[in-house]
């Protein structure tokens, strides 16, 4: 079928400023194809302006071919920036309502659990016994969902893992027996685990390094979000229709949003037809072209070997996550039985007012740290980690020794234990995933989360002996040496770049140029005279620093009416390959 005229203008390599067709562009493994790059994509009229780093990695302009042939490179350059804003906004609101919708499934026996003690006669120790299955599940299932992860789309992994979960969910709502109750509930640890690994991965993968502390910190509030909702989900079904419905309703939700994330999610960019946002962080160690393709060849364990395994900074990351969610639960656990059996309140009504403001400052504090590693730090994610954690043991030892009388001190204590302990929880995830390559992402995420839910498991039964033992003053002391454990294994990170592939400013000497002088006093010979100066340097905005832009080229349009295309990295002609460039009148 011939293409209309006008679509084959529009389709015409020249529109978009790009080189002559100059025969078909074979195929390899060393190149990136956009498919059906040429349809344009209507997105908003006023589009946000990409990071410094993307922008130049989507400039297609054909430098010095001429002032129409730059206006043409533009607009290619804005239909691919248009794209890349769509589908970032898509994959971000998608990722944090499927993360809260795990926690839907993840919480709602919590809120089942006293209507349906009442309805089948269950004791305390057998609640316990149902509740104690979920964090071990959940902790070794993680190292194994961050391996899979890697192998498997994220796509799929995530809405399968989600879907799973709300099935396990109305399966529950529909047994009477406790052995069926435990079963199933460990088996929904296992699939919670399809969570944070496949988030952790979208979120490297979509979002470059300068900005990616700060989306990580506003997908790390989904957990707040999917935790404020299952209260008055659960608890409202469960008291006003039996106590199944607070579980089938929660599993109903996850399985619909199940569907909803298949839809909506990709696993990067090259998936739609977009370059990557960065380029490849992690090559630090100046490996070689042969090392990099040899990279391409290793399987999935040599790859989990090379990349996590033998990674010391990776095994310092994950013991310092041990100590921090002993720290976490440690406190979400038991701050109220400190407040009710030492510090002598009221009522449990009142010692839950005073630790309610952990899951707020928590995230206040997830935001925060993100926008302050990203903007403060440049992407620098121990300073504010170390920080944090300082924050954390000043808050700890305020609620310890505030007095009982000083009820809102006491919520502030705990508001302020929630903003600086939610902010290492979160960073330590982020810092790991950028100091490995980005196949072995979540493979780093569930190390690091079964390391972590290890020290969750430590602060329930082994804390409750040390306190039996030793007084609450014990568990303080505790609380405040493992938070300052945690700061001691991070300070040999300090200035650790996290992986970000910088280059150096060139250090160029003092010249003494030779300039025509003005007749009079001072002109030296032959009328010139030498003035002394001192050359500065910025860096280049065509490349931001990197020395090379991405060439768009294309072959004509194929049946289905689509341009074939690929990016070709070329030398930038403004500052010759170096990232640098003269200061104007330096």
């Amino acid at each position: 079928m011939p293409i209309p005229p006008k679509q084959a203008a529009f389709l015409s390599p020249a529109v978009f400023g790009v080189q002559s067709y100059a025969g078909p562009i074979a195929p390899s493994s060393q190149s990136e194809w956009i498919p059906k790059f040429a349809v344009p994509h209507r997105g908003p009229r006023c589009t946000p302006r990409l990071p410094s780093a993307l922008h130049s990695k989507l400039r297609m302009a054909a430098v010095g071919a001429g002032q129409k042939s730059e206006n043409r490179s533009d607009k290619a350059d804005e239909l691919v920036q248009r794209k890349y804003v769509h589908w970032r906004i898509r994959i971000f609101y998608s990722i944090f309502m499927g993360y809260a919708s795990f926690y839907l499934t993840r919480n709602s026996f919590i809120y089942v659990a006293p209507s349906l003690r009442q309805a089948l006669g269950f004791s305390l120790e057998q609640l316990g016994i149902i509740m104690s299955v979920f964090p071990l599940a959940y902790g070794f299932s993680k190292l194994a969902a961050g391996i899979l992860s890697d192998r498997f789309s994220t796509r799929v992994f995530m809405s399968v893992g989600l879907a799973i979960t709300g099935v396990i969910n109305i399966l529950f709502g529909f047994q009477t027996r406790l052995y069926a109750f435990v079963a199933l509930w460990l088996a929904n640890g296992f699939f919670q685990a399809a969570g944070a690994p496949p988030c952790a991965k979208l979120l490297t993968t979509w979002y470059s390094r300068s900005e990616r502390g700060t989306w990580w910190g506003f997908w790390n509030t989904s957990h707040n979000t999917g935790g404020f909702l299952i209260p008055l989900l659960a608890g409202y079904c469960a008291r006003a229709f039996g106590w199944q419905y607070g579980m089938i309703v929660p599993g109903v939700i996850s399985i619909a949003m199940g569907f909803f994330l298949f839809n909506r999610l990709r696993d990067n960019p090259e998936a739609v037809g977009l370059p990557p946002v960065d380029e490849p962080e992690n090559n630090t160690s100046g490996a070689t072209t042969e090392e990099i393709k040899n990279e391409d060849t290793l399987t999935s364990r040599e790859k989990l070997f090379k990349h996590v395994l033998s990674n010391p900074y990776v095994w310092l990351l994950a013991v310092s996550y041990f100590f921090v969610y002993f720290v976490r639960q440690g406190v979400s656990s038991w701050a109220h039985i400190f407040l009710l059996d030492y510090k002598g309140v009221a009522d449990a009504q009142e010692a839950a007012f005073r630790v309610s403001g952990m899951e707020i400052g928590g995230l206040l504090g997830s935001l925060v740290s993100g926008w302050a590693s990203d903007k403060m730090m440049r992407g620098r994610r121990i300073p504010i980690i170390v920080l944090w954690l300082l924050g954390v043991m000043g808050s700890v030892a305020g609620l310890w020794f505030v007095p009982v009388a000083w009820r809102y001190v006491n919520w502030l204590s705990v508001f302020c234990i929630g903003f600086f302990i939610y902010g290492p929880q979160m960073l330590v995830g982020l810092a790991g995933a950028e100091i490995v390559d980005k196949s072995a992402v979540s493979s780093t995420i569930g190390l690091l989360g079964w390391i972590a839910y290890l020290g969750a498991a430590v602060s329930g039964y082994p804390l409750t002996r040390i306190v039996s033992k030793l007084g609450w003053g014990a568990y303080f002391t505790s609380l405040i040496g493992f938070a300052g454990i945690a700061v001691l294994l991070l300070l040999p990170m300090w200035r650790l770049g996290m992986g970000a592939k910088t280059k150096p400013i060139p250090k160029v000497p003092a010249v003494r140029p030779v300039v025509p002088a003005v007749a009079g006093a001072g002109a030296g010979v032959g009328g010139l005279v030498t003035v002394p100066t001192t050359v500065s340097f910025v860096t280049c905005s065509t490349c931001a620093g990197t020395g090379s832009i991405m060439r768009l080229e294309c072959g004509p349009a194929t049946p289905s009416q689509t341009l074939s295309c690929k990016y070709l990295e070329t030398q930038c002609p403004w500052c010759g390959g170096s990232g640098y460039l003269q200061e104007a009148g330096g």
